[in-house]
């Protein structure tokens, strides 16, 4: 009789030897898939700086990204990874009333990074002006929550411009807190 087929031992052989390289493979993944988010939150509030100093510009107004928890309304005390949004601050006072537009809202993604920013003045919002340039230097670190991830930073300079390094502005490694 010619049988074709597989013997329970080597089913079960095989899945061993899956199961054992899935082992090694799964780590390198969970490192990835860490990496991926931290990059991907990291270009979102790259883009969305440049979105404010752009609007602050061609709306000859000052425009505020701050920090939100909601999607609707600036928030000092939620954490940056939670959110933020653009608005059109209109009368200067740093909320978003009704008469002033949302320009843009960001609700924060259940990653396991932290977004901290670091800067003089306000930790909770920066401001663009009408020629581009914000209300103060600053550095944003995100950092994984998996340590196997280096933290990476978004430099915002005193004249608007935005840059992504692996540094600090004085050149020294981030560390994350």
């Amino acid at each position: 009789m010619n049988n074709k087929g597989f013997s329970l031992i080597e089913i079960i052989i095989t899945i061993a030897i899956l199961g054992i390289l899935s082992s090694y493979a799964l780590p390198s993944f969970s490192h990835l898939l860490s990496r991926n988010q931290q990059r991907s939150v990291l270009f979102q509030l790259f883009r969305h700086h440049q979105l404010a100093r752009s609007e602050a510009i061609k709306r000859n107004q000052s425009i505020i990204l701050c920090k939100s928890s909601n999607a609707r309304q600036c928030n000092p005390a939620a954490d940056w990874h939670e959110g933020w949004i653009i608005f059109a601050d209109t009368d200067n006072n740093r909320l978003l009333n009704g008469t002033e537009s949302l320009i843009y809202s960001y609700q924060g993604q259940n990653y396991k990074l932290s977004v901290n920013y670091r800067g003089f003045g306000s930790h909770n919002y920066i401001r663009y002006f009408p020629d581009g340039h914000s209300s103060t230097n600053g550095t944003f670190v995100l950092c994984s929550r998996d340590d196997s991830v280096s933290a990476k930073s978004l430099i915002i300079s005193r004249t608007g411009r935005a840059r992504i390094d692996t540094k600090n502005a004085s050149g020294t490694p981030l560390v994350c807190p």
